[in-house]
């Protein structure tokens, strides 16, 4: 930690220079004008609150109590009547502020009594770093105008109810509650970051208060890398590319409090630089890559504790303002039409005034490896199309949902998570976090173990080998570990093509059961010709069509609404007619577009294959999937010919052009083997590695253009028709080669520690 120089107060997260500037800013720029008149009026509102008594407060006995009516309003009025103040000058913002943070002095404690029959006690929850937050800024603002015996009060309030508390039961050695392993989520960077707020804003008179910003300063990367624990059964916090396990929702309210202690720091240090925690340089992506733009209202991935009608605006506006210089946190903002706050009047050259630009098209998917997410979409255009998956760990706020996914189209949500409820509610447990709220498959009507949300789920689901490439995309998500209760094998396959999502599920089972294939939607349904489902949501519609099992009944189930337990809702079950022991599930998504021939889809079936053909746009596109490459075989191979394919590949598809010779493998255009080491088709060898890989192959005279994920270190070969006039590998993969006909691609990551799925 550097050496702060002596300050006068307000420090915090400005200076009588900024307040200087601003007022001449107010004068030139009439946005912010009107933005700030806006601001003033909800701090005029504030000017006629009453204050909240102990004895509500402390009226219910749980963890929250009713603190948080007044740790809000103590919050709110510390940054909105103290920011006011410091502008205009005017007192009676002041007087109101002054007499809110002597009130709450008078507080015996800053949290629901229900914390002390904890076992140990506690003394800290999320109510006290509220009044942290509130009575360090607003003592930074209005000091000037307390007496000596007042700032003592409210300092010695600040320390004694909120911040030695707080730093007691999460940071002190002698007297820590708190661990990352039993805490290692929102909460943590929370009451963490807040009582540091509430350290810096006494650094001038509390002898101690350098020791005490040291240790948080000295521990706080270490939450940001917490990878989790095997034996406790925890997952990591964030995920390499940035992400955080616990839903959207608390990324930003995590991840924003952390901030607000580090724009204070910074402004107090003059410290600017944030490689210290890379992840944080990467956690917009995450914000980015879950927010779908409509032209009505965005909305969001909303897997676990999350709201689809909620981004994350908070964070996003904090990452600017720490010093993340990134435009598509700007048109971010912009998508979610975030309103102004005390930060964006005070960082509003960082978050508003710089360049302003959507993702790239090289941005359209992600996948995250460590929480088990992935989301793939057609652009960054409002009303496109979207499709998120997940299959990772299952606690406290991450439900009980590997393998499930949402999608969204045309601007509304068709197949979506159905959300959750208000904690209290019985029905957050028994319904909201439970598998049969979500799109995954259950055996004889149960899910996941019940016990796997508060104590953690032994093997989490993953998600792997991401392709986005030639128009195709495709991820596979294993869930068997969430359900090997039931199940030995529980993957789900989804290949999106030519207008079509192709959803493939691998069951097998230790016993025969009846499985069943769930799905949640909003809208309304029908039964279209010949048997798939049409399900419409205002101007959007998605046709949900089954190939395999041929035979399955269609039950109608009943759920609960969004953040609405009360309002009963709809889903469907799709159910085995018969007890099995293992089933594959071929079902076609087909996202409607208006104007548009709805693509062609029909069945494919041949010995050890299932498969399925999609026309559409001029082109022919065919997924095999070869049965025996199920596991079904031990040391021999498992290479079948497919209509005339050769290969050990779990899934290929081709295209090539509608009414080509199927017999000419000469006239492909693109090509996916999923977890396959050969390719031949007429004695001819397209595609050959010693190891199965995941490839897509995008085919002309012009170019042969390579996705390659397998092995940390992988050497393949692809022989096409014609020697085209470059080659163009993607990712790790570089071409080695070009002669004699064969194309050399080599990927050598030496350094990956994951298996490769």
């Amino acid at each position: 930690m550097g050496k702060m120089t002596k300050k006068q107060h307000p420090y915090l997260y400005f200076d009588q220079n900024w307040v200087a500037y601003f007022r001449v800013q107010l004068q030139e720029d009439e946005n912010l004008r009107r933005e700030w008149q806006a601001y003033v009026a909800k701090a005029d509102g504030l000017l006629e609150n009453s204050f909240t008594d102990e004895v509500e407060a402390d009226g219910v006995d749980s963890q929250h109590g009713k603190y948080g009516p007044p740790s809000e309003q103590v919050a709110k009025m510390g940054t909105m009547l103290g920011l006011v103040y410091q502008v205009t000058g005017q007192r009676h913002y002041a007087e109101k502020l002054k007499e809110a943070l002597l009130h709450y002095s008078t507080y015996q404690k800053w949290h629901g009594k229900g914390l002390l029959k904890n076992d140990p006690p506690w003394h800290s929850e999320l109510n006290t770093s509220r009044f942290c937050h509130g009575f360090a800024v607003g003592y930074d603002c209005i000091y000037e105008l307390l007496s000596t015996e007042e700032r003592e009060t409210i300092r010695r309030s600040l320390l004694n109810l909120g911040v030695l508390p707080t730093l007691k039961d999460w940071v002190f050695a002698d007297t820590r509650i708190h661990t990352l392993d039993s805490m290692g989520h929102n909460w943590w960077a929370v009451m963490i970051g807040l009582a540091g707020v509430g350290v810096l804003s006494v650094m001038e008179e509390e002898p101690e208060a350098s020791v005490w910003l040291n240790e948080i300063i000295r521990i706080f990367p270490e939450y940001f890398l917490y990878k989790g624990s095997v034996l406790g059964s925890k997952s990591l916090n964030y995920d390499e590319a940035g992400a955080f396990y616990e839903s959207l929702n608390y990324a930003d309210y995590g991840l924003y409090e952390y901030l607000v202690f580090r724009l204070a720091y910074q402004h107090a240090f003059g410290y600017t630089d944030i490689s210290d925690i890379p992840d944080l340089a990467k956690a917009g992506d995450f914000f980015l890559h879950t927010t779908y733009p409509a032209s009505e209202r965005p909305l969001t991935v909303n897997f676990g504790d999350g709201y689809m009608y909620t981004g994350a605006v908070h964070a996003a506006k904090m990452l600017l303002a720490t010093g993340l210089d990134d435009p598509r946190l700007r048109w971010y903002l912009k998508e979610w039409q975030a309103e102004y706050g005390f930060y964006d009047f005070i960082q509003q050259d960082r978050i508003w005034q710089g360049e302003s630009s959507p993702p790239s098209s090289a941005e359209t998917s992600i996948i995250y490896e460590g929480i088990g997410w992935a989301t793939m979409r057609d652009g960054w255009e409002k009303d496109g199309t979207l499709l998120a998956v997940k299959s990772g760990f299952t606690w406290n706020h991450c439900h009980a949902d590997a393998g499930s996914f949402v999608l969204y189209h045309k601007g509304r949500p068709l197949l979506i998570d159905s959300g959750n409820c208000s904690y209290e509610r019985p029905e957050y447990v028994d319904y909201y976090v439970q598998s049969e709220a979500h799109n995954v498959v259950l055996f004889n009507g149960e899910g996941q173990l019940r016990s796997d949300m508060p104590r953690g789920v032994k093997e989490p689901g993953h998600v792997y080998h991401l392709v986005d490439h030639a128009g195709l995309r495709y991820v596979y998500a294993d869930a068997t570990g969430p359900m090997s209760m039931h199940f030995s094998r529980n993957f789900r396959h989804f290949l999106w093509g030519d207008g079509v999502i192709v959803i493939l599920d691998d069951i097998r089972a230790h016993e025969k059961g009846h499985l069943q294939w769930l799905l949640h939607f909003e809208g309304e349904t029908c039964m279209v010709e010949n048997g798939p489902l049409r399900i419409t949501n205002g101007d959007a519609s998605v046709i949900v069509k089954h190939l395999f099992p041929q035979q399955l009944t269609l039950k109608q189930k009943e759920g609960m609404a969004d953040h609405a337990p009360d309002t009963k809702v709809t889903y469907l079950s799709y159910e085995t007619c018969e007890s099995v022991h293992e089933a594959k599930f071929i079902t076609a998504v087909i996202p409607m577009e208006p104007e548009q021939p709805l693509p062609e889809v029909t069945a494919l079936e041949g010995h050890e294959m299932l498969g399925v053909r999609i026309r559409s746009g001029g082109k022919q596109t065919d997924i095999y999937w070869n049965l025996r490459a199920d596991g079904r075989v031990m040391h021999q191979n498992c290479i079948r010919k497919l209509n005339g394919w050769e290969t050990d590949a779990y899934l290929i598809a081709v295209t090539r052009p509608e009414g080509a010779d199927e017999d000419d493998w000469t006239n492909i255009e693109r090509c996916f083997i999923g977890y396959g080491s050969v390719l031949r088709h007429s004695g001819h060898t397209l595609f050959a590695s010693m190891s199965r890989a995941t490839v897509c192959l995008e085919l002309s005279a012009e170019e042969v253009s390579v996705s390659l994920q397998g092995q940390p270190c992988i050497r393949a070969e692809i022989r096409p028709a014609i020697m085209p006039q470059r080659s163009t590998a993607m990712g790790c993969a570089e071409v080695v080669s070009e002669d004699d006909g064969v194309i050399v691609i080599r990927q050598s990551t030496a350094l990956a520690t994951r298996r490769p799925g």
